[in-house]
C-alpha cells in the first residue's frame, strides 16, 4: 500500500472536460493510495483565453504552459493533461509520472440527422478544430465543406444545435463526450487505426516534479502498462518527424498477444496528398519502431506537408 504523507494539490485547466479529467485521476488515486488528501485547483491557459485565433497560430504547449509553470513554482504537486496536448519535449524538472488506462481513442461524428460520415450529404458542412481531422475527412469525401471552429466539447455542441447553424456535423474525440456523460450525442465512431487518431487521443498525462520522489510514487500507484506502450509508441514517431500542431499527423498504437501494431497518417492540409503506413513490434519495441516508422514516412516525402517543430498531436 501507497501512503500519502500530506495533502497533494492536483492541477487543470477549468473546462468541464479538464475537471472530469482531473476527477478521474483524483478517483483512481483514492483507490489505490491510502488516506490521501486530494485538492482540485484550475488554471486559464493560453489556449482558453485566445479562442478567437487558431490554435496552430498560438504555438506550441498552449493549453499546458500555465499549468506546468504552477507545477514546477511548487504552487501544486500534480498536473493533469489531455496527452495530446503535451509536446514530446518536456519541461525541464518536470516528468509523466504516471499513464493511466486509456478512455475510448477514436474520433467521433455528431451530425444534426444522425448519420454517419460516408451518409451525410454531399455539400455539407463539417466543423472541426483538428487539422488531422480535417485532412483525414477530406481524403475521404472532398465534397464536404470543412470548417474550423474553437471552444470547449460543450460549447461546439451548442454551435451545432444553434436553430440557424449553418454546421451539419462536428468531429470530436469520443474520449472526451464519454468523461462529460455525451456519448449519448455521437452519431458514428470512426475507427482509429483507418481514421487515424491523435498521438496520445483519449489517454492522460499525469505531471509531477521530477524530483518529489513521493508525489511520483503515489503517481505511479495509476500507471497502466499496456496505454504507456502505445502512446510511448505513438510519442516516439510524432518526437521523431517533429510534427506541430498545425500539422496533419495521426498515430495510433494498440496491443495483441504481445505485439503493438501501429498505424499513422501524415497529409497536406488539404488532404489532397498523404501517406499512410501501418508497422508492428515486439511490446518491447514500440519506441525504436515508432521512430523507424517515422522516418520510413519521411522518406516517402512526409516532411512535405508541414513546418517540423516541437512535438504535439492534433
Amino acid at each position: 500500500m501507497v501512503y500519502a504523507s500530506r495533502k497533494i494539490v492536483l492541477g487543470c485547466r477549468e473546462s468541464s472536460l479538464a475537471m472530469a479529467q482531473a476527477n478521474e485521476v483524483a478517483d483512481a488515486l483514492r483507490k489505490r493510495v491510502d488516506k490521501i488528501d486530494i485538492e482540485i485547483a484550475t488554471f486559464k491557459t493560453g489556449g482558453d483565453i485566445r479562442r478567437d485565433v487558431s490554435v496552430d497560430q498560438i504555438g506550441v504547449g498552449v493549453f499546458v504552459k500555465e499549468i506546468e509553470a504552477a507545477l514546477a513554482a511548487g504552487e501544486i504537486d500534480i498536473a493533469v493533461h489531455s496527452l495530446k496536448d503535451l509536446p514530446t519535449t518536456l519541461t525541464d524538472g518536470l516528468v509523466i509520472a504516471s499513464v493511466p488506462y486509456r478512455e475510448d481513442p477514436r474520433d467521433a461524428v455528431i451530425s444534426k440527422n444522425d448519420r454517419g460520415l460516408n451518409e451525410i450529404n454531399s455539400g455539407s458542412i463539417i466543423a472541426t478544430g483538428s487539422a488531422r481531422r480535417r485532412a483525414l475527412i477530406a481524403a475521404e469525401r472532398d465534397d464536404l465543406i470543412l470548417k474550423p471552429i474553437r471552444g470547449n466539447v460543450t460549447t461546439r455542441l451548442a454551435m451545432l444545435d444553434e436553430e440557424d447553424s449553418v454546421i451539419d456535423a462536428l468531429v470530436l474525440a469520443a474520449a472526451g463526450l464519454k468523461r462529460i456523460n455525451m456519448a449519448n450525442r455521437i452519431s458514428e465512431y470512426l475507427g482509429c487505426m483507418s481514421f487515424v487518431s491523435a498521438p496520445g487521443q483519449g489517454a492522460l498525462a499525469v505531471q509531477t516534479r521530477a524530483d518529489d520522489k513521493v508525489t511520483r510514487k503515489i503517481c505511479a500507484a495509476i500507471e497502466d502498462r499496456s496505454t504507456r506502450i502505445c502512446v510511448d509508441t505513438e510519442r516516439a514517431f510524432l518526437a521523431e518527424i517533429g510534427g506541430g500542431c498545425s500539422a496533419p499527423i495521426g498515430a495510433h498504437a494498440q496491443i495483441n498477444d504481445n505485439v503493438v501494431s501501429l498505424a499513422v497518417f501524415v497529409s497536406e492540409p488539404s488532404g489532397a496528398n498523404f501517406v499512410r503506413y501501418r508497422a508492428s513490434a515486439p511490446v518491447d519495441e514500440g519506441i525504436e519502431m515508432g521512430k523507424r516508422v517515422a522516418q520510413h514516412v519521411i522518406h516517402q516525402g512526409a516532411l512535405d506537408y508541414f513546418t517540423p517543430s516541437a512535438a504535439v498531436a492534433n
